[in-house]
């Protein structure tokens, strides 16, 4: 019995020491930023090495919130209603050109490579009532006193 608690206690161990390895080695990365829209109000972010779960990349964008806002104006609501949407891409393919149908293209960017293939990674959009919603692989959340509720309710349109 010893032997397999020892067994799976380095099994353990080892993951983790794996785990914190990747991550030191793997940071995520800024490459690009796009804006479009009525007064740039839709942002597009381009990231390298997107954190894997739900909760590293809200944990992401959190600590890096505060530079997008100061260096990059992002968010950048709209004057009439506040409101503003970004989105964030996994880059890790690079600028391709159009050659397939669904690929998100930079009509700005005077280059036949200018379409990155759409790996979503998460939105981030207001609401008209103010609320911040974000959007990360299959669930929604909201931030409240600086912890994140998963939005359960889902609003379906008929």
């Amino acid at each position: 019995m010893k032997k397999y608690l020892l067994i799976v206690i380095l099994i353990v161990v080892s993951v983790a020491a794996g785990w914190d390895w990747y991550l030191k080695t793997h940071p995520t990365t800024l490459v690009d930023i796009h804006k479009r829209g009525e007064n740039d109000f839709i942002s597009i972010i381009l990231i390298k090495n997107p954190p894997l779960t739900d909760k590293g990349k809200l944990d992401w964008w959190m600590r890096n919130a505060t530079i997008f806002k100061e260096r990059y104006n992002i968010p950048a609501p709209l004057k009439s209603n506040k409101y503003f949407i970004i989105d964030v891409f996994d880059f890790s393919d690079g600028y391709k050109e159009l050659e397939k149908y669904d690929r998100l293209c930079f009509d700005k960017m005077k280059t036949s490579k200018n379409c990155i293939d759409k790996n979503w990674v998460m939105t981030i959009r207001s609401s008209v009532n103010g609320k911040i919603w974000y959007d990360v692989d299959e669930s929604t959340y909201i931030e409240k006193n600086g912890k994140f509720l998963e939005v359960k309710e889902k609003i379906k349109i008929k």
